[in-house]
């Protein structure tokens, strides 16, 4: 359940997200789901180092949490750079596909946009043929 959910004050999860941020270079929020919309999760931090923050729908906190630590881990200790078009690969090995999402990140990832406004860049991971058709991975040229 979130923070504030469970008592905590605004100022309170902001504070515990500044610690993530100084200690581990950024911090996960994992929106659970509700009857309008279903759960994802968003890193808060790449934004400082110049990099995109990540986001990811649909799974469950223990992955969603794994998925974003490693590729934030891999940008701030690695300096990979990911933008729009890269692929990885998940656990299970499924093809996850990186993609810009732009608009309302004011709504979408409020922790991150709050922090560093205009400078906010967010990449979307999906799950190619869940997600994304292959037909995008075909349609790209190398």
């Amino acid at each position: 359940m979130c923070d504030m959910c469970n008592g905590m004050t605004r100022e309170q999860v902001n504070a515990k997200t500044n610690r993530h941020i100084q200690e581990y270079g950024r911090s996960i929020v994992y929106v659970e789901a509700d009857a309008t919309s279903g759960s994802y999760g968003y890193t808060v931090g790449l934004s400082k180092v110049g990099h995109p923050e990540f986001l990811v729908r649909g799974m469950g906190p223990e992955d969603t949490m794994q998925m974003l630590n490693g590729f934030s881990e891999s940008v701030l200790s690695r300096g990979e750079k990911f933008g729009q078009g890269h692929t990885a690969n998940w656990k299970d090995g499924s093809l996850l596909f990186f993609s810009t999402v732009s608009g309302r990140l004011h709504l979408l990832i409020p922790a991150a946009y709050s922090r560093y406004a205009q400078r906010t860049r967010l990449l979307e991971i999906s799950f190619v043929g869940e997600d994304v058709p292959y037909s995008v991975l075909a349609a790209r040229k190398n």
